[in-house]
């Protein structure tokens, strides 16, 4: 077996082994999964390279196949014994009927026996090889649509692949039929017909497939979007029935206290109700004053939020109001505010930062405009110019421009930013839609 043969030995054990891996769901992630998928498909190459050094074609041995396949299925594999018992035996068929129908088309196209063609070497070997391969990964998926519970655009992958791999082989062995001059001139003509025919399918097919991945990827970020509203909504949630408490226990203390001082002065002590009231007094100045309603309920929320998060990390936080934004969605304004402060809390907590954020919203006739302010320990226009998020698992964090830039282009607004001495400014103006 010349170098060709044992790449295609390889290569046909990790379309086994990637087959088993499409019709279950998978135990491990990371190294030991890698370290797996690796180990099964090296077991197989072994098997396979030495069943076609033993016999021309491995027939009934082919068994061998199936059982290194559903063993990896137990080790690797979520999933019933019966369903991996016939899974591993379907692979078995998949693999007599690929090899067994490869090499009897190709006997045919050379006027060449079975027998015959299972013994040959060299190119015609190499062709029937691949285009064996490709049969078996395009009925490998097809039989993954059948074992898999998957959604509809899932099973439609699965097809247009199989789809894809057999007009793969097609071109394989049309190519070798060209190649080898088995047809005449009028068959040459309609071979390579074909041949262009089968290479304008499969490019149908991919780009069919690449429509359907793009759509299926935008799907999943829009979902995943959702998603970071809903925690982020329960989260403001949190935030407002702590503040909720926090209120109730000031009003419960406030209680306590008069009526302390009620009991002092009816019984003369005013003295002591003068010192009581300068403590209390001294006590109010440390409770943070809670935002006053600007008209807008998004706004008034993410101020709310803002001010405690602010405060327990140690930021300035202070903001200006003019006007009343009713010309913006509540919902959205608020959802664009909440971005712009956490987004400027993130920023602030870099080491070197100044912890301020300054904040002003100005309601024009034609719109609103915010202007805010955050402190910054580095150049984010050199360090970052892209604004990607700087938390981990970073796939599931950056909505928050994306939300932002949604927002602006929604309202045909203008967005701008600049950095002035430590602080990263940003510009945001939004046109009403309609008049206040």
């Amino acid at each position: 077996m010349d170098i060709s043969g044992y790449v295609i030995n390889l290569m046909s054990a990790a379309v086994a082994v990637g087959y088993m891996d499409q019709g279950f769901e998978r135990k491990y992630s990371g190294y030991r999964r890698r370290a797996l998928f690796t180990a099964a498909c090296v077991v197989y190459f072994v098997a396979v390279t030495f069943l076609n050094w033993l016999i021309p074609f491995e027939s009934v041995l082919g068994f061998c196949y199936g059982i290194i396949l559903i063993v990896y299925a137990f080790l690797a594999l979520d999933g019933s014994p019966q369903d991996f018992l016939v899974a591993g035996l379907l692979w078995v068929l998949v693999a007599l009927i690929s090899t067994y129908g490869v090499f009897g088309v190709m006997g045919i196209l050379t006027a060449k026996g079975l027998d015959e063609m299972l013994m040959t070497e060299g190119e015609m070997l190499l062709y029937a090889s691949l285009a064996a391969l490709a049969v078996k990964y395009s009925l490998g998926r097809a039989v993954s649509a059948f074992i898999k519970k998957q959604d509809e655009f899932h099973k439609k992958d699965n097809w247009i692949v199989a789809a894809s791999f057999l007009l793969l082989a097609l071109l394989v062995m049309g190519l070798f039929s060209l190649e080898a001059g088995l047809a005449g001139p009028a068959g040459r003509y309609w071979l390579t017909v074909g041949i262009l025919a089968d290479e304008a399918g499969i490019i149908a097919a991919l780009a069919g497939l690449y429509q359907k991945l793009g759509r299926y990827q935008r799907e999943k970020m829009e979902e995943q979007h959702r998603r970071e509203r809903e925690e982020e909504q329960r989260g403001n949630m949190r935030d407002l029935y702590r503040i909720g408490r926090e209120i109730n226990h000031w009003r419960h203390d406030i209680l306590g206290s008069l009526g302390v001082l009620y009991r002092m002065q009816k019984n003369g002590k005013y003295s002591e109700v003068e010192s009581y009231l300068e403590k209390m007094y001294g006590n109010l100045q440390n409770y943070p004053e809670l935002p006053q309603s600007t008209g807008n309920e998004g706004l008034d929320a993410a101020l709310v939020k803002a001010v405690p998060r602010c405060r327990e990390s140690g930021i300035r936080f202070s903001y200006v109001v003019l006007g009343k934004p009713n010309g913006i969605d509540c919902v959205e304004l608020g959802i664009l505010l909440d971005n712009l402060i956490s987004n400027g809390i993130e920023a602030c907590l870099v080491a070197g930062a100044l912890k301020e954020i300054d904040l002003v919203l100005q309601s024009y006739d034609s719109g609103l405009e915010i202007m805010q302010e955050n402190g910054i320990g580095k150049s984010v226009l050199e360090n970052n110019p892209g604004f990607k998020s700087n938390k981990e698992e970073q796939e599931r964090h950056g909505y928050g421009m994306e939300s932002i830039s949604h927002t602006v282009r929604k309202y045909d607004g203008e967005y701008e930013y600049w950095e002035e001495e430590q602080r990263f400014c940003q510009r945001i103006f939004l046109k009403y839609r309609e008049e206040k």
